[in-house]
């Protein structure tokens, strides 16, 4: 694992260096250019002067001296600024500008074509001979002072290497700053998981902090927990809920347990009536734990999108409810409704609401239809015993049952409509619920038809 303090320190050298390879590099690229300027202005003044002593034979047949050659070479040699030229000549300069330092420094250079320096930036010069006819060699030395130009690289050099140092502070500076601001939320989250625990899922979490990155991890943070506090909840609601509701089937399966142990053997009809109930009460069991397996779920992520009739699963529905329920007479006009949605999630919605229908409808007929509209309405109408406006508020509430006292004999648990209110939110199946005491409820569910 790396720290984020190293990791700062090691951006911080790369800047550093980055920084100065382009300062090296601007430096190197200008002191270049002044070179090539001095050795431009060497060579043109060179230019000049082999044009001027190429005529020199010629102007002496001409009856000029030497002297005055030199002294016009000069007056007419191109005015750049720190360039001098000087002629040696049998012991003797020849020079406008005359300066025996500069002379003198070039005493023990040796002739050559090439330009040649002088100390850093300080002179640029040129030293070579000319022969004219029988005469001696004449030495030229064409020399450029430079000290202007290394004045000026020299302060271009100091003050890069204070802005360097600047820098250096600066970036020093605003790293530990930043890092000082940095790790003050960290802390403040780690300190906040350690907190964490069960009673304190759904506290709400104060942190400090001025980074929008910060922020996100944060409101992330917070998701999670409810996501766990939500999950935790429906798993203490389901053993909860699961322990209230099995207590009653236990009990009745222990009492005719100990009723067989006692009598059973002896009288054939308490033994079949105890074999029935107990029967009865492990299917009970079983129904209850599979509803309750289903609500427990925090969210039901496999879902399968397929086209299927809707119409075919009612009709499927009722079929199979007829089985249970052999005497109850349901009316079901049929129309072909083609929906794309989770079959298996759709057939479990109209099975809870159907079989509703049917334990509150007492014994009287129920009509289904289906209507067509942009989406595809099925409407379930019983003429039962209806529910009041105050109930009608609960009965998505786990475990509420609008009459408790029938509830036990008509097998209900209190939880298909909870059943049901949860799948039509993950199809997102908008259903209405109209009911009156004593006429009956109407419940209108409609599907999206994709």
């Amino acid at each position: 694992m790396r720290k984020l303090s190293e990791e700062l320190r090691k951006s911080y050298r790369v800047f550093l260096f980055l920084f100065m390879f382009s300062y090296l590099g601007i430096m190197s690229f200008f002191a270049f250019y002044i070179k090539s300027v001095s050795h431009a202005d060497i060579e043109t003044t060179n230019g000049f002067i082999n044009y001027e002593t190429n005529e020199f034979e010629a102007k002496l047949k001409s009856g000029r001296n030497l002297v005055e050659l030199f002294e016009d070479a000069l007056d007419e040699c191109p005015k750049i600024i720190g360039v001098s030229v000087i002629f040696k000549y049998d012991g003797k300069i020849y020079t406008k500008n005359h300066s025996s330092n500069l002379v003198n420094l070039t005493k023990d250079k040796n002739f050559s074509e090439k330009i040649q320096s002088i100390g850093f930036y300080k002179y640029e010069f040129l030293y070579r001979e000319i022969k004219v006819n029988n005469l001696k060699p004449i030495e030229v030395i064409i020399i450029k002072d430079m000290h202007e130009d290394r004045e000026i690289i020299m302060g271009i050099i100091k003050f890069f290497i204070s802005l360097i140092a600047f820098t250096l502070f600066l970036n020093f500076y605003l790293a530990k700053k930043f890092y000082n601001r940095f790790i003050p939320p960290l802390k403040n989250l780690q300190e906040i998981t350690n907190n964490i625990n069960l009673d304190t899922l759904d506290h709400n979490l104060e942190t400090k902090n001025t980074f929008i990155e910060f922020d996100t991890v944060i409101t992330s943070y917070k998701n999670m927990l409810k996501r766990i506090k939500s999950q935790t909840d429906a798993q203490i609601d389901f053993v909860n809920n699961a322990s209230h509701e099995l207590k009653t089937p236990i009990f009745i399966i222990s009492g005719y347990v100990n009723l067989v142990k006692r009598w059973g053997f002896e009288n054939k009809e308490i033994l079949k009536e105890a074999l029935d109930s107990i029967d009865d009460e492990t299917k009970n069991m079983s129904s209850l734990v599979s509803k309750l397996l289903f609500l427990a779920k925090d969210n039901i992520n496999d879902i399968d999108h397929i086209n299927f009739d809707v119409a075919e699963v009612i009709k499927n529905t009722i079929n199979d409810l007829n089985i249970i329920y052999p005497n109850q007479k349901i009316n079901f006009s049929y129309k072909k409704a083609i929906i794309n949605s989770d079959f298996n999630l759709v057939k479990q919605l109209f099975l809870n609401l159907i079989e509703n229908a049917i334990k509150y409808g007492k014994g009287n007929e129920i009509d289904i239809n289906i209507f067509y509209n942009k989406n595809i309405t099925v409407e379930i109408k019983d003429r039962g015993e209806g529910i009041s406006k105050e109930n009608l508020n609960h009965i998505y509430d786990k475990f509420f049952r609008v009459d408790k006292a029938r509830s036990r004999n008509m097998k209900s648990h209190g939880l298909g409509l909870s059943i049901v209110k949860k799948i039509t939110e993950v199809l997102n199946i908008d259903m209405n619920i109209e009911s009156e005491l004593g006429k009956g409820t109407t419940i209108k569910v409609t599907l999206p038809l994709s």
